[in-house]
């Protein structure tokens, strides 16, 4: 039987994304939280439907015209809602060394560096054939992770076809996608670029995929 010293020692210990949250004292916050999971679900399968509509008919040309605002809008909800709902639900140890909100921070920095707010239609580096591979893989992983977490927030069912399918294709391709694009970026400098902002993202570059490979094989294997 479980003591209560049990009890605190798990509630400080490993990663939010797979462990039960701290229950809401009230039905409006615990609705809230369920709104946010499902809308959130819902708009990253709603940016694959874009992606789907759009390219065969604009090609990665003019992809970025169509769908990059959204895609900023949306991850920048995605990624704040969670960090909030984080440090509601959890303890500060368990939020600060958690992947989920490295995988936040990692998305905000993503939109940081990417935006192109005011040209992003003609962005090169959005026009590659990687953009629309990193949208695919982002709506994949993202809408299976808010899924699992409005129903089955004490952790994902590993031997389902839905958990193999992101494992296998969502994941990788988010994560390689994203690091060819941020290396465009840094290979291609323009007008937003700084000299600051150049060292960061060559640090990232080089940080990136020994972060990654630890996160998947933690993700996949246990």
């Amino acid at each position: 039987m479980a003591t209560s010293s049990d009890s605190n020692t798990a509630a400080v210990t490993g990663d939010p994304a797979s462990r039960r949250p701290i229950e809401p004292k009230t039905p409006f916050i615990y609705k809230l939280y369920q709104y946010y999971q499902l809308s959130t679900s819902f708009l990253f399968a709603a940016l694959l439907a874009r992606w789907l509509i759009i390219f065969p008919l604009a090609g990665a040309r003019f992809l970025p015209g169509g769908v990059h605002e959204f895609l900023c809008y949306l991850m920048i909800y995605a990624s704040v809602g969670e960090i909030i709902w984080l440090f509601k639900f959890y303890p500060l140890k368990s939020v600060i060394f958690s992947k989920t909100l490295l995988k936040d921070l990692n998305f905000i920095y993503f939109v940081l560096v990417l935006h192109f707010y005011d040209d992003y239609e003609h962005a090169l580096v959005l026009k590659n054939i990687s953009y629309s591979v990193f949208i695919i893989g982002l709506s994949l992983n993202q809408a299976y992770h808010h899924w699992c977490k409005l129903f089955k927030r004490s952790g994902r069912k590993k031997n389902t076809l839905v958990f193999k399918v992101n494992n296998l294709l969502g994941s990788p391709l988010l994560y390689l996608s994203e690091y060819y694009l941020l290396l465009l970026n840094v290979q291609n400098p323009n007008f937003h670029s700084t000299p600051l902002l150049d060292i960061i993202n060559r640090i990232i570059l080089i940080i990136y995929f020994p972060i990654a490979l630890a996160v998947y094989r933690n993700q996949a294997y246990k």
